[in-house]
Formats: C-alpha cells, structure tokens, sequence
C-alpha cells in the first residue's frame, strides 16, 4: 500500500469572517481537486492553548503522486501555471478576512 503525503495550511478566521472565509476554502478545494490531488479535507485543529485554527489539507494519493505534480515533476510542468496560481492564492489572500498560522508536510508512516 501506497504512503500518502499531507499538505497542511492553518489560518485563524477573524471574527465576524466565516461565511467569507469558508467560501474562500471551498474555492481552494475545488482549485486544487481540478490540479489531480486525490481529496482534501478541511477541519478545524488545536494550535497552542484554546486557539482553534481552520486547516486546509491536501492530500496527495503517493509520494510518488507528490513528486509528479509538485515541484519540478511531470505533471507539474503541464500544470505549473495552475500550481502557482494556487499556491499565490493560498499565501496571499487578504488578512481582513484570515491570517496565515503556519504549514507543515506530513508523509504517512
């Protein structure tokens, strides 16, 4: 069986924000299912002391998978302009509505 790769982005949803903010995640998701990620999950996690922050987690079938469609891989090169738009929406949404907490890559053990 195949190790999957997560991509997890955290961000704190400013208060009085969180119809914006889930329209902008849902938006994310349906960008990033069209790129050929295998799911991606959204949920809110723990981060310090009663801090909840909302987490977008891409989800990559392989690490294979990863390595094809990040970074320098085959199927990056095809979408390499859909990735950095992505990505650039991902680091740089406007922070009246979120502020960015922090990212992490998880490979499955």
């Amino acid at each position: 069986m195949s190790k999957r790769v997560f991509v997890n982005y955290y961000f704190e949803v400013k208060y009085g924000q969180g119809t914006k903010a889930s329209k902008y995640f849902e938006e994310i998701k349906a960008e990033a299912l069209k790129l050929g990620i295998s799911d991606v999950h959204m949920g809110l996690v723990e981060i310090g002391t009663n801090s909840l922050s909302t987490y977008v987690s891409l989800i990559f079938e392989s690490a294979d998978a990863f390595g094809r469609q990040w970074g320098g891989g085959s199927e990056y090169a095809v979408k390499s302009a859909d990735w950095k738009a992505l990505f650039k929406r991902i680091n740089e949404e406007p922070t009246q509505i979120f502020q960015r907490k922090g990212s992490d890559l998880i490979y499955e053990i």
